[in-house]
């Protein structure tokens, strides 16, 4: 059976992003505050605005982060199995049909998802769920069987990847950390200066997630950049990381409810989710 601890914390930890821009220093960051008390007994949320959960198999914690017009939630994902890492297409079959992330969750029985890589937008690229191919060519992130991220180039075929232990990948990107190298397009600007609601994956040892998620294009939170995602991840150990689908369609959720605010103004359709579960 499944449980939730509370584990209260007496400081909220710091961030300490070491970067030239000033919009995500940390010296507004406060604690966040959960105005629906119901809400914030349903979801354990401790005084300090940590969500955590833990099971026999699945460990998870978001520490949200408010800081100075940017929001965003850090959440460590660590499982037993690599099996409990998974992937779900809106409609439950490889289609052209979009849903809502929270939809597609919910049939699935997440404890946690978020939205993926956007399969009908990158509509060339390969797709690998569960170790079956639904189509062929290239992606670059793989989640494998040993529970470890990689993150290839061009030259890998999906006959490569699979060969090498791929259960489910991505293509979205741009890819943020290689195997602790930012990519050459570090210093370009479209790297550097756009901000924007961000989804990103990262890993510091197998079977261990570090998931970003960023709020963006409003009033409370302009969004970050790929620069500004790199400088997170480094701060927590993340060796590999990679950016999935974002603006719109970034979305947290977390035990049948919706932690970030979509920048619509609501949730949007997407194909595929990411999630994790029991």
């Amino acid at each position: 059976m499944r449980k939730i601890i509370v584990i209260l914390f007496f400081s909220f930890l710091l961030y300490g992003c070491e970067t030239t821009d000033k919009d995500i220093q940390p010296d507004t960051e406060r604690n966040v505050k959960q105005e629906n008390s119901d809400l914030a007994n349903e979801l354990h949320l401790n005084s300090n605005g940590f969500y955590e959960y833990h099971s026999n198999t699945l460990n998870i914690q978001i520490q949200p982060v408010i800081k100075s017009e940017l929001k965003y939630w850090v959440s460590t994902i660590k499982v037993k199995n690599v099996s409990q890492v998974k992937s779900e297409f809106a409609g439950g079959s490889f289609s052209s049909k979009k849903e809502e992330t929270s939809e597609i969750a919910k049939k699935s029985k997440a404890v946690f998802a978020v939205n993926g890589g956007g399969i009908q937008f990158k509509s060339r690229s390969a797709v690998i769920r569960d170790g079956k191919v639904f189509r062929t060519g290239f992606a670059p992130l793989e989640i494998r069987k040993n529970g470890t991220l990689f993150i290839g180039d061009g030259r890998r075929t999906t006959e490569d990847m699979l060969e090498q232990g791929a259960l489910h990948i991505f293509d979205f990107g741009p890819e943020l950390l290689i195997n602790g190298k930012v990519p050459s397009f570090k210093n370009q600007d479209w790297f550097t200066t756009v901000r924007a609601p961000r989804t990103a994956i990262g890993q510091r040892k197998p079977y261990e997630y570090i998931i970003i998620t960023v709020d963006g294009r409003s009033p409370e939170s302009n969004g970050m950049t790929f620069a500004e995602l790199v400088k997170v991840f480094q701060s927590k150990g993340v060796t590999w990381a990679y950016n999935l689908d974002g603006g719109g369609s970034t979305t947290l959720y977390y035990l049948d409810n919706i932690l970030n605010h979509p920048s619509d103004g609501e949730e949007r359709q997407i194909s595929d989710i990411l999630y994790f579960t029991e």
